[in-house]
């Protein structure tokens, strides 16, 4: 009971205290949980009545616990924001780079890939079927042209940036393609002369 006595005068007078006294008396696990109790039941009492009597129910809390020092808060805001553009780099670096294949790498699969054409004598057409995922249609018609041996015109230069998602059968006729291409909004392709001209 002497406790609680103590402890009501020192939050209705913390002027009459040190800073020593007051960590004294909060050290002691009986008195925190007093006091915090009280803090919580007059937050309750002010909260039902809809006043604001947290700036003196708060007057030993504040002289109790120390600010945190302002490089402190700088240093882990930049730690922060070091991890997160960490996370974001690499997430950014498997998404893009997931089919990277060191130069190292390609020069192992070449040799093997060379060394299994010694051993067979031909080889059967399995990669026909081409995907482009999210391509320019300028690359698209690049490759056609190489392939089926046309050129290319473009007559619209935002035609060019187009990315589409689509399936070319390298075995099937130009033509094909082309009917394939022209499906999509905002593209028109014609072959005429050996030459495909985007519109």
């Amino acid at each position: 009971m002497k406790d609680i006595e103590q402890l009501l005068r020192m939050t209705e007078h913390p002027q009459d205290y040190t800073d020593e006294e007051l960590q004294q008396m909060m050290s002691d696990p009986d008195m925190r949980a007093y006091y915090e109790l009280m803090v919580s039941a007059e937050a309750g009492f002010a909260l039902k009545k809809g006043e604001n009597h947290g700036d003196k129910s708060m007057i030993l809390t504040s002289r109790i616990t120390r600010p945190v020092p302002v490089i402190l808060r700088i240093a882990a805001t930049l730690i922060g924001i070091l991890v997160l553009s960490g996370i974001a780099y690499s997430a950014y670096y498997f998404a893009v780079d997931r089919d990277y294949k060191s130069p190292a790498q390609e020069v192992r699969m070449a040799n093997s890939q060379q060394q299994e054409g010694l051993h067979q004598q031909e080889k059967p057409v399995t990669d026909a079927i081409r995907t482009f995922e999210n391509i320019e249609l300028q690359q698209i018609l690049q490759e056609l042209s190489t392939h089926y041996h046309v050129g290319v015109v473009f007559r619209n230069e935002q035609v060019r940036h187009i990315r589409l998602y689509t399936k070319w059968d390298t075995t099937a006729p130009l033509k094909q393609m082309i009917e394939r291409l022209n499906g999509f909004e905002k593209v028109s392709i014609k072959l005429n002369d050996n030459q495909m001209i985007a519109e």
